[in-house]
């Protein structure tokens, strides 16, 4: 081998090493500010609805307009409420067999945990804060189709890009994953079966466990990927 031919294969190894680099990052800059500034937003609104049975002026005023809102498409929420689970399952799936493919085995851990982790803080949640309905025995604090859809949208957000996906595709998916916590939000509240706060929490506790993964997995992959995580500004989210 000439000595040209060793400098090539040496320049195309560093910029090999400085791509990997710029995706070696599971928890993106922001994770842990996100985490953080959820967690708090969880603890405040369960504080605000500790062991309530009746709702506070807000979510009172807004149960009118969502009672309104039943009579027109109530079907169509049910419809979205129902298909939640199946719709998580197969992002699971999905973020699975991309970070798979990618060599990715902390992603496909977070595609993994993200949902089941989130599932169980959230029923573990609603029994401490135990706010109920006037009559009512169902726990409403948080909304739990609300708060495993963010997390499987954050989940996907994350696995994609921590893998070698175009920067135009994960925007792409970013901006679906989002409407469709909103659409989900927005479902759940047509369907009179939350609060409005319980809707926000479910969206706050979602983001919070995911992130907190996402933060958990990339230090226990070691300083490298930490460090690839502080300095990420590279990589597009």
């Amino acid at each position: 081998m000439t000595s040209a031919t060793v400098r090539d294969v040496l320049r195309a190894r560093r910029r090999r090493d400085r791509s990997d680099e710029r995706q070696e990052a599971l928890c993106p800059p922001w994770a842990l500010r996100v985490a953080v500034a959820a967690s708090l937003a969880v603890v405040l609104l369960a504080e605000v609805v500790w062991r309530t049975r009746q709702p506070d002026p807000a979510d009172a005023d807004l149960m009118y307009w969502q009672e309104v809102a039943k009579v027109r498409a109530d079907g169509v929420a049910t419809a979205v409420a129902t298909a939640v689970g199946p719709l998580v399952v197969l992002a699971a799936v999905v973020g699975v067999a991309v970070a798979g493919r990618a060599r990715r085995w902390d992603a496909a851990l977070l595609a993994l945990v993200a949902v089941p982790g989130t599932l169980a803080v959230e029923l573990v949640v609603k029994e401490v804060v135990h706010r109920q309905r006037p009559g009512g025995d169902d726990l409403l604090f948080p909304s739990g189709h609300v708060a495993v859809a963010t997390a499987a949208a954050v989940t996907v957000v994350l696995v994609l890009r921590s893998t070698a996906v175009a920067a135009r595709t994960r925007r792409r998916v970013a901006l679906g994953a989002g409407l469709s916590v909103v659409v989900v939000a927005v479902a759940r509240l047509v369907q009179t079966v939350h609060y409005a706060t319980d809707v926000v929490g479910g969206v706050a506790l979602g983001l919070a466990t995911t992130c907190w993964a996402a933060v958990a997995l990339t230090a226990a992959a070691g300083p490298g990927r930490a460090r690839a995580s502080r300095g990420g500004g590279r990589a597009a989210p």
